[in-house]
């Protein structure tokens, strides 16, 4: 990609960012239904996930030694989202269960409750990645109202850890008000994440 195509790139990435933001508001002032959103969420974020990798693809221009047997390598060791659950901060309570996720209550808590200490002294907290098995991490990411716990078949890259972020703070935006109470309604909320477990479920 030279450096025209790039710069333009960057800036239809940003364009979409800020549709995104809009949508975002639209349904955090009841303007969109929950389908409206996730219809419109999604189509965004194709448009987003496919200029992220038209940017940051290789730009020499040659062809990777054995590019097939490369590819299978990737392949087989990439992240792959396989489900979450989001945990809401003020309640203790679990809100949701996206993909799948057989994970029991018991192997997260503990790092949920170093969150929550850390939260109750405004300390500043950082996702945490840990291995649970053979080809199984988990990564936790921190919000001010949620956590989120996302369950990965082999280890995620930074770029799918930021990923999760990405759509953790969308994910709280939209459902500022609805979550702001010590009681959350599943059923009312948007979920930004169910375009990330889905993609990765159709790659599995």
């Amino acid at each position: 990609m030279d450096t025209t195509t790039k710069t333009r790139g960057e800036t239809l990435k940003r364009e979409i960012q800020t549709k995104i933001q809009t949508v975002l508001a639209e349904f955090a002032d009841g303007t969109l239904s929950r389908e409206q959103f996730h219809a419109i969420y999604a189509h965004y974020s194709a448009q987003l996930s496919f200029l992220e990798s038209a940017i940051n693809q290789d730009n020499d221009g040659k062809p990777a030694s054995k590019p097939n047997e490369t590819i299978a390598i990737r392949t087989s060791h990439m992240g792959k989202a396989i489900g979450m659950v989001i945990y809401h901060n003020k309640s203790g309570m679990f809100v949701e269960t996206l993909g799948a996720f057989d994970v029991p209550p018991s192997r997260i808590a503990p790092t949920l409750n170093d969150f929550s200490t850390l939260m109750d002294t405004n300390k500043l907290i950082d996702r945490r990645v840990e291995k649970i098995g053979m080809k199984q991490w988990l990564l936790f990411a921190p919000g001010k109202t949620t956590t989120v716990v996302t369950l990965f078949q082999n280890e995620p890259s930074p770029h799918q850890n930021r990923e999760i972020e990405r759509l953790h703070h969308d994910f709280e935006v939209a459902n500022q008000a609805l979550l702001a109470g010590g009681r959350v309604d599943p059923s009312k909320l948007a979920y930004p994440f169910m375009v990330f477990i889905q993609q990765k479920l159709k790659r599995a």
